[in-house]
């Protein structure tokens, strides 16, 4: 029994690493089919016609996609659990759910994975890091013609690094996109299976104002003397949102949200995850039985640990009472994960509570700097996370890598990102949400989104390569320029130490930095030769007019807010009058029809279309005054 114990273990090893260079394609012929599964899933058909599809797109050469019932050939591709004996060496249980294998065998090839996605994970992975395909953006995809494809030996199995990853910018509407980059969407955004009932500001769902404000203000926050139950406006100016937060001390609290979660879960029983998590607000109640319990669970005391956001000073001491509550609300559905938010002021970890197995927290990095890399610019958060990771295992981060405020300001943060996501992987971060533009258009969008995606499953990817690839594929023969003005402003940047760069700053802030009136002249210098290059190319130039439209936009809000002199909107006469600048009436509407012409929706957040946006600039103008 035992020689026969070793003589399996042999032939284990040499299924494994008996790879043989394969030629799958020469000069239009294969001898080579797709196997799939005979019961095949939806995912494993649409894996064998992606692979087909690509190869056919490469050579010219249409691979067959057959069952695994049919005969047993030498050369074939093997995708998914198909019927052959070499899938006998593939450990599913590690590959888990987006995990993927891709293993030559003898002349076979195995592409396989999770059971998730991780299947057609391997298809794209293979096209993109064994073939040379790339998916730059949703209306992007480079494939090279080849007359041959050869394959040395490999045994490549990739698991993730995050279990959660999640892009939030515009192409994850595509679901190729986000097929060939392995990300995930909360809101099942590109085709993506979601996990999520609830995701974040939840308090106002699950006990809502409207129905308990005036008969029950004592559910609601205590501050100022009295309770606060009412409505606010809403970030985007249109809806309402509570004006405060629940009193969570409060047992009725508990039942009332508790019973409506429970209505909302058997309406969407497949959902794993459910936030019960606090309103956009700082605005938390401070009763004596909340307070005593953020006090008794504070990490630090009051006036000791100060955080900033919104330009709004609040003491980090808002998590005991929430923990207490969340962990209740965890113990009665112990099937779901209860995810909350620690954010703004209950970012900090408690001490003397710890989170239930199934409770989910919600690290946010609003406040962070992004000037430098969070380990340099934002030691407290670091602190916090750090703090977080010792109590739980169960994290995902919230991070912002866009100005929310001005979402066409040039906003030089491409060379934080991967250090950022470096730090989070190497403290317990196991789901990673970074939020940009999920409207159209902003800085540099398709190329962060890009980046992004590449290292929230390679952290330690090359990301200057990737982003010089990225660089002269899209910009074609204006990429030098580009990458001269990247690289430009990026070095301002780190230049420019003491202006703080927030995500709800204004360009105007970095007027003397590097937006001083010598770079913009700088980066204007670099984006006429950049068009010049590509002006009959229509493709790449609408790309590099893009690209420039925060330059136009940092020039706009400067001029406004200097009104007259060099930079100003308006030439002053003798007399005092104000005459706006043709110069800077064409910059308008150079930056207007571009947001036109590549379907921008929005240059804020939550509001001001690009239409919006001219005529609130022509009313400037024209009233000499905002």
């Amino acid at each position: 029994m035992k020689k026969l114990v070793n003589v399996l273990l042999l032939l284990s090893l040499y299924y494994v690493t008996d790879g043989q260079s394969l030629t799958l394609i020469k000069n239009g012929k294969t001898k080579y089919t797709i196997v799939i599964p005979e019961n095949a899933t939806v995912l494993e058909i649409q894996s064998g016609k992606v692979l087909q599809d690509y190869l056919f797109r490469m050579t010219g050469v249409t691979l067959p996609v057959v069952a695994d019932n049919t005969g047993n050939a030498p050369e074939e591709i093997l995708i998914g659990r198909v019927n052959r004996a070499e899938q006998s060496q593939v450990d599913y249980a590690q590959l888990k759910d987006d995990g993927l294998l891709i293993r030559t065998i003898g002349k076979k090839l195995i592409l396989t994975g999770g059971k998730e996605k991780g299947i057609i994970y391997s298809v794209y992975t293979f096209l993109d890091q064994y073939l040379g395909c790339r998916k730059y953006t949703s209306d992007f995809t480079y494939v090279p013609r080849r007359r041959k494809i050869f394959l040395p030996p490999v045994d490549d199995m990739q698991l993730p690094v995050f279990a959660y990853r999640e892009v939030y910018y515009n192409d994850v509407y595509d679901p190729e996109f986000m097929n060939w980059h392995k990300l995930h969407s909360f809101e099942g955004r590109g085709g993506a299976k979601t996990q999520w009932g609830y995701w974040v500001h939840t308090f106002g769902s699950l006990l809502n104002p409207k129905d308990y404000g005036e008969t029950h203000p004592e559910y609601f926050s205590y501050y100022d003397g009295k309770r606060h139950a009412g409505l606010m406006p809403s970030w985007d100016k249109k809806s309402t949102q509570p004006e405060a937060q629940l009193c969570l001390s409060n047992p009725d609290v508990l039942e009332i949200v508790c019973e409506n979660l429970k209505k909302a879960i058997e309406k969407k029983p497949e959902a794993l995850y459910w936030s019960v998590s606090q309103n956009d607000n700082v605005n938390y109640c401070r009763c004596e039985k909340c307070a005593a319990l953020d006090s008794m669970y504070a990490a630090y005391s009051p006036g000791e640990k100060i955080l900033n956001t919104h330009s709004s000073g609040y003491s980090s001491l808002g998590m005991g009472s929430i923990l207490t509550f969340v962990n209740k609300v965890a113990e009665r559905f112990p099937d779901k994960i209860i995810s909350t938010l620690a954010y703004q002021y209950s970012r900090t970890p408690p001490k003397g509570i710890v989170p239930r197995s199934n409770v989910n927290i919600m690290l946010c990095s609003i406040e962070s700097s992004r000037n430098d890399p969070m380990t340099i610019g934002d030691q407290a958060f670091c602190e916090d996370l750090i703090g977080w990771g010792k109590l739980t295992s169960n994290i995902l981060v919230w991070d912002y890598v866009i100005r929310f405020s001005h979402l066409f300001a040039p906003f030089p943060n491409l060379r934080i990102l991967q250090p950022n996501i470096q730090f989070l992987r190497d403290n317990n971060v196991t789901a990673l949400f970074e939020q940009g533009n999920i409207q159209s258009g902003g800085d540099f969008a398709p190329l962060r989104t890009y980046m992004i995606a590449r290292m929230l499953w390679k952290p330690d990817i090359d990301i200057e390569k990737e982003m010089n690839e990225f660089i002269d594929a899209y910009y074609g023969p204006a990429a030098s320029e580009i990458r001269e003005y990247v690289n430009l402003i990026h070095d301002n940047n780190q230049a420019g130490k003491g202006v703080r760069m927030s995500i709800f700053g204004n360009p105007v802030q970095e007027k003397e930095t590097f937006l001083s009136e010598n770079l913009i002249a700088q980066y204007n210098g670099i984006f006429d030769r950049a068009e010049k290059k590509v002006k009959d190319k229509p493709e790449y130039y609408v790309r590099v007019r893009s690209a420039r439209m925060p330059v136009y936009y940092a020039m706009l809000e400067i001029a406004k807010d200097e009104k007259t002199g060099n930079r100003g909107a308006f030439f002053q006469k003798e007399d005092g009058a104000l005459i706006p600048k043709s110069e800077i009436e064409d910059v308008l509407y150079n930056f207007y029809y571009q947001g036109v012409k590549t379907k921008v929706s929005r240059t804020s957040e939550w509001h001001t279309p690009p239409k919006e946006y001219l005529e609130k600039y022509i009313l400037f103008l024209n009233n000499r005054e905002e």
